[in-house]
């Protein structure tokens, strides 16, 4: 235990929601008994960070620079180490680590970690996510070198997800059940093709699945990054988890998101 806590840094904005649920975890995950037990935690909300989607697929302005200022006004605030709460912005992470004087967590490779201990005989993962998340295999890369499968939705129904984290009914726009009924039809039949474990993949959609919400159990990445959060700030970040070295000692590679 540190004698004095590191001060986590939240890159929030994308979205907003999501990244005040992970600040909100990380007061509820964090078992403390007083006030003074808590997490030092930093959020900065900066809804002026352009779309990851448009920006990964080109057609639209380049997020990363965006990403960059909200990281730097964190560590100026006195962030010791940042955490992202959207799955589709780590395209840039390895881009904004090289920008940024602190740590940056990688949350879906501590996401695959986590579910590569806790479901031990893994085959097959499931992932909702958004398209660009699945096309440039954010999670289907790191989850390969454990020797596991990734399935994704069918076209029609990979539809269906999109239109419920972005659509006039969808979750940015603040309206979540038709959008839950929609991605708990997509996550069963993901279940249905084999997959033994579903990944919330998209904060947005954590914040309409349980855990115990389909078929198969559902792990939020956002759960794993505020214990990883919490962890860090009480006890110091290891090697891996400062991005500076190889992404986790139990790979025979590393990562490269």
């Amino acid at each position: 235990m540190l004698s004095k806590p590191l001060t986590v840094g939240i890159i929030g904005g994308i979205g907003p929601e999501a990244a005040n649920r992970l600040a909100q975890l990380i007061v509820e995950m964090a078992n403390a008994q007083t006030d003074r037990e808590h997490v030092p935690v930093i959020c900065f909300n900066n809804p002026n960070i352009p779309s990851r989607v448009d920006s990964i697929s080109g057609k639209g302005e380049n997020c990363l620079p965006a990403l960059v200022e909200t990281a730097r006004s964190l560590v100026r605030a006195g962030a010791n180490f940042l955490i992202m709460p959207c799955n589709c912005a780590h395209y840039y992470l390895r881009a904004l680590r090289d920008e940024i004087s602190v740590p940056v967590l990688n949350m879906i490779h501590q996401t695959v970690d986590q579910i590569v201990e806790d479901y031990p005989g893994t085959r097959s993962v499931g992932l909702l996510a958004s398209s660009p998340t699945l096309d440039n295999e954010l999670y289907s890369r790191p989850l390969s070198e454990w020797g596991v499968e990734s399935l994704r939705p069918a076209e029609i129904e990979q539809a269906l997800v999109m239109s419920a984290i972005y659509g006039p009914d969808g979750i940015k726009a603040g309206k979540k059940e038709v959008a839950r009924q929609d991605l708990i039809a997509v996550g069963n039949a993901l279940a249905k093709s084999g997959a033994d474990v579903v990944i919330a993949a998209c904060t947005e959609i954590s914040l309409v699945l349980e855990a115990d919400t389909l078929f198969v159990p559902v792990v939020d990445p956002l759960r794993v990054i505020a214990q990883s959060a919490i962890d860090c700030s009480r006890h110091g970040l290891s090697r891996s988890q400062s991005g500076r070295f190889v992404h986790s000692l139990r790979r025979s590679t590393a990562a490269g998101v």
